[in-house]
C-alpha cells in the first residue's frame, strides 16, 4: 500500500545500470504513478532548476502534443501536467523536503517514487532530512561492475559531444579525468555510495539489486523489483516486455587496450570493496580485472 504523502521509494541510481529500463516497467504498470520527469534533481541542489520540466510543460500546454509521448514515455493526463506545473513553479526556491514530498500529492492511490542516479551523490545532511521526514520510504539502488558502468557513461559523454576521445590515447590525462570528473565522482562508486546511505540513514528500508541480472534474465528482476517496492508483480508493464529497452541502439564508443588498463587501475580499490561489501556478481568484477 501507497504512504500517505510523499514518495514510496527512491532508486539512487546507478546511472548507466539499467535505471532507463526500470523506469519504463513501472510507468507502464498499473500499480504506479511515475512522475513525467525520470529524474527530478530536486535534493541534489540548495535552489530549485526544473530542468526537463519547463520543456515538458511547454509541449503539454501545446493540445495537439498533449496526448503524445515523449520519448517513450506515457501518455501525459491532468495529474502529470499539475505536477509539471508545481515543479516549474519552484524555480529557483529553496530545496526543502517538504516540498519534495509534496511533488508527490498527484499519485492519489497509486505507489510513486523517483529513479535519480544523482541521488547516490547526496550528502548526509540531506539524506539525514529524508530519513526523518520519510521513515516508511524503500530505498534501493541497480549496482553494475564499476570499469563497464564508467565506460558506458563515458560513451554516452561521446555521444553528447562531452568526452574528448583523444584522451584515450593519453595514459596520464585519462586518468586525470577520471580523477577529477565531478561525473565520475559522484556515481561512480557503488560501495562508498552504499555505505554513505546506509550510516546515513540506517533504519531506512534499503537494497541493491545487480545490473548483470538484468542482463541475465530481466523478467526476474522485474519482479523482485516491484514486489520490493510493494506492486504486484503478476501484473503487466503494458504493452512492453520485460527486457524492452529503448536504448539498445545507442551507439557506443570504442575502447582501447590502454583505456581498459587505467579504467582498472582506477577502480582496482572500489572493486576489492565492492566484491567484500556485496558478493555475487561484485566478485566475479574483482576476478576479471584480477583485482
Amino acid at each position: 500500500m501507497p504512504v500517505a504523502d510523499g514518495p514510496d521509494f527512491i532508486c539512487i541510481g546507478m546511472q548507466k545500470a539499467g535505471t532507463g529500463w526500470l523506469f519504463d516497467q513501472l510507468q507502464f504498470h498499473p500499480d504506479f504513478w511515475m512522475t513525467p520527469v525520470k529524474q527530478l534533481h530536486y535534493l541534489e541542489h540548495e535552489k530549485t532548476r526544473p530542468g526537463k520540466a519547463e520543456k515538458f510543460l511547454a509541449l503539454a500546454r501545446k493540445p495537439e502534443r498533449l496526448q503524445q509521448r515523449i520519448s517513450g514515455r506515457k501518455r501525459w493526463d491532468d495529474r502529470d501536467i499539475a505536477f509539471l506545473e508545481q515543479l516549474a513553479g519552484y524555480r529557483g526556491e529553496e530545496m526543502t523536503v517538504d516540498r519534495y514530498i509534496s511533488l508527490f500529492q498527484y499519485k492519489q492511490n497509486s505507489l510513486s517514487g523517483e529513479i535519480n542516479s544523482g541521488y547516490s551523490g547526496l550528502g548526509a545532511d540531506t539524506i539525514q532530512q529524508v530519513a526523518e521526514r520519510l521513515p516508511a520510504l524503500r530505498v534501493f539502488i541497480i549496482l553494475r561492475d564499476p570499469v563497464a558502468r564508467a565506460w558506458s557513461q563515458i560513451s554516452m559523454a561521446h555521444r553528447n559531444e562531452k568526452f574528448d576521445p583523444g584522451l584515450l590515447e593519453k595514459p596520464e590525462d585519462f586518468r586525470t579525468y577520471l580523477e577529477t570528473s565531478p561525473a565520475i565522482k559522484k556515481v561512480a562508486y557503488p560501495a562508498q555510495i552504499v555505505d554513505r546511505w546506509k550510516r546515513s540513514a540506517p533504519k531506512l528500508a534499503f537494497r541493491w539489486f545487480f545490473f548483470d541480472d538484468i542482463v541475465k534474465d530481466p523478467a526476474i528482476v522485474r519482479n523482485e523489483i516491484i514486489g520490493y517496492l510493494g506492486a504486484d508483480p503478476d501484473k503487466s508493464s503494458g504493452e512492453i516486455s520485460a527486457d524492452h529497452n529503448r536504448k539498445a541502439s545507442d551507439k557506443k564508443l570504442e575502447s582501447t587496450e590502454t583505456a581498459r588498463a587505467t579504467l582498472i587501475e582506477h577502480f582496482r580499490t572500489e572493486l576489492r570493496a565492492c566484491a567484500a561489501m556485496f558478493g555475487g556478481p561484485a566478485d566475479a568484477w574483482a576476478a576479471q580485472y584480477g583485482a
